[in-house]
Order: structure tokens, then C-alpha cells, then sequence
């Protein structure tokens, strides 16, 4: 599954707004220059450097301009010694693309290099930033590019020889490559020659690079959905991709959310698992912290003051599988969210979840004085002391001009300069070296005896090209002057004693999710932990996919939409609601006749979970005429529904409402109230048995009444009867019958 970057953010596109700026903003500079005594760009400087030149070139490109201004982009791709020294010969290649919709005819690029050394990081920062029509200082050295049709691009070098100029000393010098027509400067690339004359050695400074591993916006009711937009995110030239080439070649710090690679270990796709291996095995070689499973938002957290302690807090959610961190991973940081300052009370939440040790970026805690120090600094902070990394601002936005991909803010604050922020939104990875090799080198200028840490922190949304990443920092590390280490030697440093900017106490960012839907999503999971009591052993079952669901509006990776934000936020909370209300719940019945003193009422509960429930079923009479013995605890098998017996009593008569409660064993109602009604009659059963006593001896009685009443029926046969219908006499009671003439008389013995 491979992904192509969106091109039409892509670093030349960017690259093409920097160095033409508006046209608007050209035609006044333009205007300005208008017969101004300026001297060509070419007016001062040492021996022209060797170079080979067409004889019709000869004359500078001037800086008036035409209305074809900022035309040409102009791309360094290459300077074959970034740290030059003496006897090096320096090929320099650069790119000159036409982004116009007309051909330019006749276009020429020049090299232009200042002898001068740069010491001071404000005098870089105005050089990498100036407008197109700015002067160069230097000896120009032409080269024809010919006509150059709409979109097609040619390359142009130019071989440099530094020991044919007067430079001396160490540190950087400005490099400009332009190109224009006859009418002026189309385009300009502003870059740097970083030069060592004296070669002598230098204490370095060290720099640690920091990178994320985080997940898209993903929606954890639907894992196949949110495994497929990892997919994506881990394929081929796509931003998880990319930091792991980085973190196999170079050496960077990795912040890690371990549910990113608890969601690859455990798919399907023989890629997905690949890449989990691989980042994993990249973690070991390096200094890896792990941030909180699926990255919530710590200032969305601080400021709705949800609680962060606990093994079911949303600092400690469950995470996919519940892949097992390595003990390697350091779990004591605390990283807010990209492009804005956190506040003091961002701080203090991250020192109560025991992550003291906070990543500050976006300019926060700026250093207030002249000049460049570590990039260390504690705050004392109600709870304790956050122990802050603060990264580098200018060589952060330096590095990721010349290796993010994305197009994506560079993490700047909203405060910072939108000029800067346009200016150095695009280079390429050579422009980006020469940049940070610059900066850092007059880093060292200013303090070489004990050079300060410095920090560049990548967004969660960095997207780097790889291959140019890995060249800027190898180039950076073998430079002499520059230890590119690990975050952990930052955070171990004592924090310099100076003044810096201070941070506000809250300050809620507009992407930020509001302080009332943290709260409800709080809420809605202290009611799913609650209720997955009901499992017993099996708890864990319940509780971990419903904090799973319900931190996922929380992310960090939500803040880039706001509006789908809110609706996960609405159907997470529903279906949190749905779990804990109507999973077990009393099944509606008719109203009940309760006719005896004591007995018992059946309550019907149904189960729908996958395990089995313990619940604890209570009756609450609205009358004293009915009371309830005892509650009842019961085991409701999974899926399944199951009468509840609960003893009651009958003290007198009436109509009663019960309402039945279902709770958990500790306790908690679960459902709402299920209300029916109680005809209670209070002893009626056994006068109802005396009465169907007496009901029986009556009918007893006057069956025998009735037979004696009765007496002979008319219609029964007499003796009489019997003779007319025989035709023989009826003998005399008590007449023996006469014996025949030949019987005999037998005595009876």
C-alpha cells in the first residue's frame, strides 16, 4: 500500500512562494530602487572566485525587476563540502524551475558569495528571510540557463575555490544563487558557505533531535477503520514511514504512544506488523519515551481539572492488546499538544501524573537576553517543579523547512512572525544543512568555551523526507563543532540561571476541546468503571474498551477537526450511556396482586453482556403498608434473563408503587427506575381459606338435605309390580319355601 505525498503541498511549491514573495510587495521594493544610486550586487568584495562563465555573460542580474517578478524558483541541491576548508574546492548545483505561465528568454544565474563571516544568529535569521529584490554583497559569477519554457527546469554549478578569496576565520558566509532575464532578478536562493579556515578544534555543543509516533484521528468503534488509516500512515513515504527511516539512520529521540504500536503488533497485515517490529527495535537504539496510550490532550485535561492519578485515569488507558511496553522506555514525559505554549497549569497536571520531565515548544520560555543558551529550565508549579526541555525555535523551523513533507505548521507559535513563518516554510535538504551548520556555528562563536544544549522538537504531524533528514543530521554530527545526542542529556543538565519569557497561568487554545465535554467524558467513564463491577473477575472486559472509546475525542491528532471532534464526543457519550444504562436492566411488567402477609415479588432482569452479571436487585414501596424483608443479589448469566425473588411484607392494604433499582455489588445503581404497581391485601389469603371452607361444608350439608327431603321416588318398583310382571305370588316375609315330596331333611351339625 504505498501513499504518494500531497504534491500540491509539496517543498517546491513552498519553496516558489519564499522566494517570490507578492508581487504586490516586488513592484513597491521596485519602485523604491528606482533610479537609486545603488551599485550593482557585484560592487565589493575580493578576487572574482574561478568559475566557468559564458563570454556573453558578463554583467550582474540588476535588482530592478519586471512585472514577471519572482518567475523563477531557485532550489541549492547541492554544495559538495559543507564545511569547507583550505584547499577545498566547492562545487555548488542549484535548480532554476520557470513556475510562470510564459517562457523566459535568455535567463542567466549567478553565485554570489560575501567573504564576511556571520557570528551573530539574528544576522543569519535577516539574511535566510530578506525579500527577493534585497542586495547581495559579493563578486556575482554568471552562468546562461537559456530560455526556459512554463514548468521546466535546468541545473546550473558552479565550482568555488575559498582559498582564492581573503576569508579567514571560522564560521558562515552568506551564498546567494539568483536568476533573472535582462529585464532583473526573477528568483533567488539565499543559502550559506560554511567555511574553517583554522581548523582548530572546537568544544562542541550538543543538539538532540525529538520525534513522535502517534496515531492518526481515529475512531475506536470502528478498529478496522482506524487499522486501515494506520496502514496508510505506515505505508511507504508516508509520515510513520518516515520517522522510522529517520530514527534506523539517524540518531533521534522518539516519543512513543504505545497504543500506535499496540494496534500494528496486533493486525492482520503482515506490513502493519513488520513496521511494529521494526520501530520497536529502532526504539531500543535509542533514548524512547513512552507518552500516554492514544496521546490525550494534557491542557484539555488541565483545564477541566479531571482527575490524572489512578490505573483507570485517562493518563492511563488501556491500550490495544495491552502490548507490553519495554522497560527501556522512559515514562516520566509529558508532551502537549503542537503550535501553541502551554500554560502553568498544563505543567502542573503533568507533574501530578509523575511526568515532570515537559517538552516546550512553540517558543515558550524564550530567552529573554542576547545571545543563545541550554535549552533547559525548571518551573516551580503548584504540585512541584516541571523540569522543561525548550526547543531551539529558529533551528527547528530551519530543519523542518528542509525535511517535513506535509507542508504542515511547523509548530511556531500563532505569536511568531508571519513573514518568518512564510519565509522559511520550504528548502531543500542542502539549504536546510548549510542553515542549521550556520546556526550552530555561531552558536559556538559566541560561547566557545562551554557551548550550550540546544533542542529541535518535530510536530506529531512531521512527514520527513527521510533520506534529506538523515543527510542533515549526519552532516551536522560530523562537522566537529556539533554532537547531535540524545534528549536524555538534555533533561540531565542543571537548567542555566536566566531570565525567560514567563508562561500564563491558563490560556485555552481554540482547537483545544472544551472544558464541558471533558468533563462528560469523565463522567462517563467513571460510570463505565463503576458499572464493570457487574463482571467481577471479568471486569477488565467492560472497563477497557469504554475508556478506550471515550479518550478518543481527547487526542491530540483531534485538534486538526474540531467539527468531527464534536461528533465523536457526542456518539462516544451515547454509547458510554448505552453501556451503563441498558445493558442490564429490569424488564417491564404488569402490576402485581399481593394478597398474603409475607412472600416474595419476582423481578425479571435481563443481561446483555458478553459475561455474566452480579447485580443486586432493591424494591422501594412508596408506602409503608408494603416493606421489603431483604435485597436480593443474583448471578444473570450472559445474554440471558432471570427472575429475582425478593421478600416482602404486607402491613395493611392498598395500592402500593414499587420502584425496582438494579446496582452494582458495591452498590451503584446501574439503571434507571423501573416502576409497576402492588395490589396489596393484607391477610386475605386466609380468610379467603375460611370462606372456601365454609363454601365446601354448606355444599356438603345441603346435598344430604336435599336426599332426605327427597324420600321414595314415585317411579321406584314395588313387590307388586314385580308379581304382575313375573305372574307369581309373592311369598310371606319370613316363610321358608315348601320342600319338594321326595327331599330329604338334613340336620344341621
Amino acid at each position: 500500500m504505498k501513499q504518494q505525498p500531497d504534491l500540491s503541498r509539496s517543498p517546491a511549491r513552498s519553496r516558489a512562494a519564499r522566494r517570490t514573495g507578492t508581487l504586490g510587495a516586488v513592484l513597491l521594493a521596485g519602485a523604491v530602487l528606482v533610479g537609486s544610486a545603488l551599485p550593482p550586487a557585484a560592487a565589493t568584495g575580493p578576487t572574482p572566485a574561478r568559475a566557468t562563465t559564458d563570454a556573453a555573460v558578463t554583467q550582474p542580474l540588476a535588482t530592478t525587476t519586471s512585472a514577471e517578478a519572482g518567475a523563477l524558483d531557485v532550489a541549492v541541491t547541492d554544495i559538495s563540502h559543507p564545511v569547507a576548508r583550505p584547499g577545498d574546492e566547492v562545487t555548488i548545483r542549484a535548480e532554476v524551475t520557470n513556475t510562470s505561465d510564459a517562457t523566459v528568454s535568455d535567463a542567466v544565474a549567478q553565485l554570489t558569495i560575501d567573504y564576511v563571516a556571520i557570528t551573530s544568529r539574528l544576522a543569519i535569521e535577516e539574511w535566510a528571510t530578506a525579500g527577493l529584490l534585497e542586495p547581495v554583497r559579493g563578486v556575482p559569477v554568471p552562468k546562461s540557463v537559456g530560455d526556459l519554457k512554463p514548468g521546466a527546469s535546468k541545473s546550473v554549478s558552479f565550482t568555488y575555490d575559498p582559498g582564492a578569496q581573503t576569508f579567514e576565520g571560522f564560521g558562515a558566509r552568506k551564498l546567494a544563487v539568483a536568476a533573472g532575464d535582462a529585464s532583473g532578478r526573477l528568483g533567488i536562493a539565499r543559502s550559506f558557505l560554511v567555511y574553517d579556515a583554522d581548523g582548530l578544534e572546537r568544544t562542541p555543543m550538543q543538539l538532540s533531535v525529538l520525534a513522535a509516533v502517534t496515531s492518526p484521528a481515529i475512531d475506536p468503534a470502528d478498529p478496522s477503520t482506524a487499522e486501515i488509516e494506520l496502514a496508510q500512515q505506515t505505508a511507504t513515504g508516508q509520515r510513520l514511514d518516515g520517522v522510522l527511516q529517520v530514527a534506523e539512520n539517524a540518531k533521534v529521540s522518539l516519543a512513543i504512544d504505545p497504543d500506535t504500536i499496540g494496534v500494528a503488533a496486533a493486525s492482520d497485515d503482515p506490513a502493519l506488523i513488520d513496521w511494529s517490529e521494526r520501530m520497536t527495535a529502532a526504539a531500543a537504539d535509542t533514548t524512547t519515551y513512552t507518552l500516554p496510550s492514544h496521546d490525550p490532550d494534557l491542557a484539555a485535561l488541565a483545564h477541566a481539572n479531571v482527575r490524572t492519578t489512578g490505573t483507570r485515569s485517562f493518563l492511563q488507558a488501556p491500550r490495544e492488546g495491552n502490548w507490553e511496553v519495554p522497560e527501556s522506555w522512559r515514562t516520566n514525559l509529558a508532551w502537549p499538544a503542537d503550535g501553541v505554549v502551554p500554560d502553568v497549569a498544563t505543567l502542573s497536571l503533568a507533574v501530578a501524573a509523575e511526568r515532570r520531565q515537559v517538552v516546550v515548544g512553540s517558543g515558550g520560555l524564550a530567552y529573554e537576553g542576547a545571545g543563545t543558551v541550554t535549552g533547559r529550565a525548571d518551573l516551580r508549579v503548584p504540585g512541584g517543579t516541571a523540569r522543561a526541555a525548550v526547543a531551539d525555535s529558529a533551528l527547528t523551523r530551519a530543519f523542518l523547512s528542509a525535511t517535513d513533507l506535509s507542508g504542515a505548521d511547523d509548530g511556531t507559535s500563532a505569536e511568531s512572525s508571519t513573514s518568518t513563518k512564510a519565509a522559511t516554510s520550504a528548502a531543500t535538504p542542502t539549504e536546510g544543512a548549510q542553515r542549521l551548520l550556520a546556526e550552530t556555528a555561531a552558536v559556538v562563536t559566541q560561547t566557545p568555551a562551554t557551548p550550550p544544549s540546544l533542542l529541535i522538537v518535530a510536530p506529531r504531524t512531521w512527514t520527513p523526507d527521510a533520506e534529506g533528514a538523515s543527510k542533515i543530521l549526519d552532516e551536522l554530527d560530523e562537522a566537529g563543532w556539533v554532537d547531535v545526542t540524545t534528549v536524555d542529556t538534555l533533561f540531565a543538565q542543571d537548567p542555566p540561571d536566566v531570565a525567560r519569557a514567563e508562561l500564563a497561568s491558563r490560556s485555552a487554545a481554540k482547537a483545544e476541546l472544551g472544558v464541558s465535554s471533558v468533563r462528560a467524558l469523565e463522567r462517563a467513564r467513571d460510570a463505565v468503571v463503576t458499572f464493570s463491577s457487574v463482571a467481577g473477575e471479568r471486569a477488565r472486559e467492560i472497563w477497557e474498551p469504554g475508556v478506550t472509546h471515550l479518550i478518543a475525542p481527547l487526542a491530540v491528532a483531534h485538534r486538526a477537526d474540531t467539527g468531527l471532534r464534536e461528533t465523536l464526543v457526542k456518539q462516544t457519550l451515547e454509547a458510554s450511556n448505552a453501556l451503563t444504562k441498558q445493558s442490564v436492566s429490569v424488564v417491564p411488567r404488569q402490576d402485581v396482586n399481593f394478597i398474603t402477609d409475607k412472600g416474595n415479588i419476582p423481578v425479571r432482569v435481563r443481561n446483555t453482556l458478553n459475561v455474566d452479571a452480579t447485580v443486586t436487585v432493591v424494591l422501594r414501596p412508596d408506602h409503608p403498608r408494603l416493606t421489603v424483608d431483604d435485597r436480593i443479589t443474583e448471578v444473570i448469566p450472559a445474554g440471558r434473563e432471570m427472575d429475582v425473588q425478593v421478600p416482602v411484607r404486607a402491613i395493611g392494604s392498598g395500592d402500593v408503587r414499587v420502584d425496582a433499582h438494579v446496582l452494582t455489588p458495591n452498590g451503584a445503581k446501574i439503571n434507571d427506575d423501573s416502576s409497576f404497581q402492588v395490589r396489596v391485601r393484607a391477610g386475605w389469603e386466609e380468610l379467603g381459606t375460611w370462606i372456601a371452607a365454609g363454601l365446601v361444608a354448606l355444599l356438603f350439608l345441603a346435598g344430604i338435605w336435599r336426599t332426605v327431603r327427597r324420600g321414595r321416588s314415585p317411579y321406584r318398583a314395588t313387590s307388586k309390580d314385580v308379581e304382575e310382571a313375573t305372574g307369581t305370588a309373592a311369598e310371606a316375609p319370613g316363610s321358608a319355601p315348601a320342600a319338594p315330596a321326595d327331599s330329604v331333611a338334613v340336620r344341621a351339625e
